[in-house]
């Protein structure tokens, strides 16, 4: 469950673009909003970035992917 006390409201200008692009996901269902839609385009972002920074460890540590299963 979502603490709707702690979300914080955020602003965005986008490229007409980008906003039709939104646009066209909520109205065939695939998100209730732009909301969602940002929500979710920022959380894999995000992820992405994490993903990039560890793969960076793993390579200047020249840890294995043997190494990495075995933990």
């Amino acid at each position: 469950m979502i603490d709707l006390e702690r979300l914080k409201t955020v602003q965005v200008k986008v490229p007409e673009r980008l906003y039709n692009e939104i646009q066209g996901r909520i109205e065939v269902g695939i998100y209730a909003d732009q909301s969602e839609v940002l929500k979710e385009a920022l959380k894999k972002m995000f992820a992405e970035e994490s993903r990039e920074f560890l793969r960076e460890i793993v390579k200047r540590k020249g840890i294995t992917k043997k190494e990495m299963l075995k933990e």
